[in-house]
């Protein structure tokens, strides 16, 4: 398949340098496995980047670079998590059930220490958080999706 040059170079060739993620470092662990939750060091527009591809469906100045299976796969709750009330798809976070402040179609990367990304495709709306959040205090992706969705736009939940 490749040498360790062409593994460590595959994620800025397969992807960050194809939707602009120039400001973006993604390294590996000890075992050398790309950890994306937490060896990820980047920016927030990058961060944006990132969600807008998810915005688009996989796809990047007309070029699909995520099959629409993965999208979907992504957007889904996850068996093993059910009995919990769709917290969580493949990779991404969903809104929980009985969260009915904001669109239930929205869905949110979580990074190291408070790094989201939320993709609302009901408005066509990708948010970035970048914070630096110790232990659990308790930050709330999802309010802050309501509120800044109040702020743009003056919807609330699924308007």
């Amino acid at each position: 398949l490749g040498n360790n040059q062409t593994y460590m170079e595959f994620p800025r060739r397969a992807l960050l340098d194809r939707i602009g993620m120039r400001n973006t470092l993604v390294s590996v662990d000890r075992f050398g496995d790309f950890v994306m939750s937490s060896q990820v060091y980047t920016n927030a527009r990058d961060l944006a980047r990132f969600g807008l591809l998810y915005l688009q469906n996989g796809v990047w100045g007309g070029e699909r670079l995520i099959s629409e299976d993965w999208i979907n796969f992504s957007r889904t709750p996850a068996p093993a998590t059910a009995d919990r009330g769709r917290q969580y798809g493949g990779q991404w976070w969903l809104v929980p059930d009985g969260r009915d402040d904001v669109p239930s179609d929205a869905y949110s990367t979580s990074g190291n220490r408070g790094q989201y990304t939320v993709v609302v495709p009901s408005h066509n709306v990708v948010i970035v958080r970048r914070g630096l959040d110790y232990g659990r205090q308790g930050f709330d992706r999802w309010s802050l999706t309501r509120e800044v969705l109040k702020a743009i736009e003056g919807v609330t939940a699924d308007d």
